[in-house]
């Protein structure tokens, strides 16, 4: 987890690089028993998941959950949540500005927490390992190691 949902609750959760392993689906089972949908990137023409964190995991055949802040806010809607994304990106996204503030409502970050803990549980408790869907360019590299493993 990377930054959190500041915003309060919303109906969705996003997923960069959203299709490439199966930790996606085990984000929309446990999403939806949350009464969640997952949605891909919001944006990605910014190449979030090639610039991310987790692709150093990507590149070694490791997938990686990179989850980001749905927006499609349970009290003010999406359009509301789009203009919340955008002032943030545009005003404090890596920026000093980028510190606490007064309006957080950190209520969505607790759904977004709570449905991390329970996929992690889910994948701890599974006797398999999470894999890479066919044709992602990371799938050769996990089926290698898998193999060397055994």
């Amino acid at each position: 987890m990377d930054g959190l949902n500041v915003h309060g609750r919303t109906k969705d959760i996003g997923v960069i690089g959203q299709g490439m392993s199966t930790l996606d689906n085990d984000l929309e089972a446990v999403a939806k028993e949350q009464g969640r949908v997952v949605k891909p990137d919001a944006e990605p023409e910014k190449g979030f998941y090639y610039r991310s964190d987790h692709f150093n995991f990507a590149k070694v055949g490791v997938p990686a959950l990179d989850p980001d802040a749905g927006i499609n806010s349970v009290e003010h809607g999406e359009a509301w949540g789009r203009e919340q994304r955008d002032d943030y990106t545009a005003n404090r996204y890596h920026k000093p500005s980028d510190e606490y503030g007064p309006s957080w409502d950190l209520s969505g970050a607790v759904d977004d927490l709570q449905l991390f803990f329970r996929v992690g549980y889910q994948l701890a408790s599974d006797s398999t390992f999470p894999d890479w869907k066919a044709g992602t360019e990371f799938k050769a590299r996990r089926d290698s190691m898998m193999a060397a493993a055994q």
